[in-house]
Formats: structure tokens, sequence, C-alpha cells
């Protein structure tokens, strides 16, 4: 087999945070024959672990590694590869992963061939998967720091969580230019020329295939105002919270959300209530 830091074999991450539309790019990807699509594998992690794991073992200073540790690691990680790959009947494999920029900073490093989708989704659109998925209440694991942050108050709890995942994600890419490239998932519900800029950027011969209608979880945005426009509490959204969120909108080349917008609907939130979780509907006015 060839190494997998040639071009034509190196591998392709998805770098997307939870609630971001990744199932939408995971389809659009694994309609190409040369691509074995996994998601969650934990094998970004595995090598950021067994990075640390050797660093502590070879007492060496911070930022260092010996080769020993490239060496076994990296072989780790390339054996879990050609088993996926052999399972598959594939040449190329691709990971879509909700992994920290760290492990990405570190599976760049034993393979610095490696191309990043970094997968990004506008606030608003973040929010309404989110209430979605929970209607009667976000409980995923994955908010906990943030609804304890801010209780009894969703909208809030979910922009922290939105700037929390963004911001390093941006950081990353701007950090590795030459192997990341910006994806949005309101462009690609809209703009066909998206599958293009990705497939000459991971290097594939043929363009990836477009999923037929239906075949991916959830509905599709239609564009980045259509999500935008939905009504949404920004008014219970902290200014300093508010402005770090606008920022990266802006950062991002999506609208901004206004503080002054009209609050139509009602709106959940979840509140704690005698040690259990409690739906609220605050009615806005």
């Amino acid at each position: 087999m060839a190494p997998a830091d040639q071009a034509s074999h190196a591998p392709v991450i998805v770098l997307a945070q939870p609630y971001s539309g990744a199932s939408t790019l995971r389809a659009l990807l694994e309609g190409h024959p040369d691509l074995a699509c996994t998601s969650g594998t934990g094998l970004l992690p595995l090598c950021e672990q067994a990075m640390a794991t050797w660093h502590n073992a070879d007492g060496r200073k911070a930022g260092t590694a010996s080769s020993l540790a490239f060496t076994t690691t990296r072989a780790l990680a390339t054996s879990l590869i050609i088993s996926i790959l052999a399972r598959e009947g594939k040449r190329r494999w691709c990971e879509v992963a909700a992994a920290s920029p760290q492990a990405a900073e570190t599976f760049l490093r034993l393979y610095p061939g490696t191309r990043f989708l970094c997968l990004y989704r506008a606030c608003p659109g973040v929010i309404r998967a989110a209430l979605d998925a929970s209607p009667w209440g976000i409980t995923d694991p994955v908010f906990a720091p943030f609804t304890s942050r801010y209780p009894a108050n969703t909208v809030a709890s979910l922009t922290a969580y939105w700037v929390s995942a963004t911001g390093p994600l941006l950081a990353f890419e701007r950090g590795h230019p030459a192997s990341c490239l910006r994806v949005r998932l309101e462009d690609l519900a809209q703009d066909r020329q998206a599958d293009e800029q990705i497939t000459s950027f991971i290097g594939l011969a043929d363009a990836v295939g477009r999923p037929v209608s239906g075949s991916h979880d959830g509905p599709q945005p239609a564009s980045p105002g259509t999500e935008l426009a939905a009504d949404l509490p920004v008014n219970l959204i902290p200014p300093p919270l508010l402005a770090q969120a606008n920022d990266l909108l802006q950062q991002l080349n999506y609208p901004t959300m206004a503080a002054s917008q009209e609050l139509l609907p009602a709106i959940s939130s979840v509140s704690a209530s005698s040690g259990a979780d409690a739906f609220r509907v605050n009615a806005l006015t």
C-alpha cells in the first residue's frame, strides 16, 4: 500500500462539532468511490493520548517528542487506517471527527499531508438544530458546561457552546492554511461550486458524489439568510457573549445577530427545579 501521506492517499479529516450538519458533508464525500468514510472512530484523540503518554515516558520538555514516539504512534494509526480501508475496499480514509484542534494538531504532525475540511454552521442554525433535537430541554452532555453557566437561559447556553466550538476551529484553520479548507454548511446546500472546491482541495480525480435527495438526516438550510432570519430571542444573550458570537460570524462572512431584533414567538428554556429538569415556556414581550 502507498504511504498514507502521499497526496493521493493522504487522510481527509472533516472537523465538525455536534449540530454543525456533518451528515450533509459526509453524505457528499461517501459518494466518492475512493473514500472510506467513517465517523467517530476516536483515532485522532487516540494519537493525541499516545503522544502525551510518550511525552511523559520520555521525560522530555513540553513541545518536543522523540522519534520513537512519532514512529510508534504513526504505526498504530496506520495499522488502524489500513484495517478500515481493507474492510471498505477503498484506498483513502476520510473521517468525520468532533476532535479538538489540539488532537488535529497532533495528527497533522504525524501525517503532514492530511487535508482538513473545517465545517462551520451559523450560530442560529446550530441553536435551531439543538432545539429540534431536544425540544423538551437540551440534555446532551456536550452542553452541560454551558447550561450550568447560563441556567434557565437556553439561547445563551447554546450561543456560548457555538462560540466555544467555533473559535478554536477557526484558529486551527488559520494556523494551517495549506492543510485546511473552510466549508460552510449553508454553501453545501445551495452552491454546487463548493463540491468542486472540495474535490480540488483534497486531490480527488473525480468529483465527489452529490447525494440523492433525502439520503441524509434533517432538513437542509436553503441559504445563510434563511436560517439567520429565524426568530431567535437575541436580547437574552448577554452583550459580551453576543459580541463574541457576532465577531466570529463576521469572520466567517455570516450576517450578525442583532440585539434589537423583534422577539416574536415564545421560547423554551430549561430550569432546575427540585433537583430535576423542568421545562418552562417564557412569553416574551
